[in-house]
């Protein structure tokens, strides 16, 4: 990584460091000031664009998180975290079809990640498909223990899908956890 200096003496290393930590703290003014500082360098890192993506996707800004993830992963294409990422920005934005392209990739090479058996569940009780969802909260409740996050949060999904559609939806943002744009699950 270039360590470009700015005007304020942090280096852009410092200010991607600087920016993780204001992220970790749920301080999102300070770390989209610091990473937007990192990747006005020449040649930004890898990481200052996806710590970047991150940040946009906690605003909300989900259409400048999901460029900012495909130019990450135009470096990085099997990045686990970040493919998963890209779906949620998708899934976040509306797009519950688009996320499960995203996801159904990530499984196909990674079949027991927890967070996208999970999302991918969520999003197929979103279009309509709560068969599929039930056969992927099952293969996630097969794969992992009972005091994961995702465990958890799939029982109140399952719960829901097996209340009815309608009871499915609504209950669909209850089951969420909290931060799915975390850097670990």
């Amino acid at each position: 990584m270039a360590n470009h200096s700015f005007q304020d003496g942090f280096d852009s290393e410092e200010l991607l460091a600087l920016a993780r930590v204001a992220l970790e703290r749920n301080d999102l003014e300070g770390a989209l000031a610091k990473v937007k500082k990192a990747l006005g360098a020449a040649d930004p890192s890898a990481e200052a664009i996806g710590v970047a993506a991150r940040v946009y996707a906690q605003l909300g800004l989900y259409a400048r998180a999901e460029k900012l993830y495909e130019q990450f992963l135009a470096k990085h294409p099997k990045a686990a975290l970040e493919r998963f990422q890209l779906g949620m920005t998708r899934f976040d934005a509306g797009r519950p079809g688009d996320a499960l392209e995203v996801w159904n990739a990530l499984l196909k090479e990674q079949p027991l990640h927890p967070p996208a058996l999970f999302y991918s569940a969520l999003a197929l009780t979103k279009v309509g498909k709560t068969s599929e969802a039930r056969a992927g909260l099952d293969m996630l409740f097969r794969s992992i223990p009972a005091d994961n996050l995702y465990f958890g949060r799939g029982r109140e999904l399952l719960q829901s899908i097996e209340s009815g559609t309608a009871a499915a939806q609504a209950a669909s943002a209850s089951a969420r956890p909290a931060d799915p744009y975390r850097t670990t699950h």
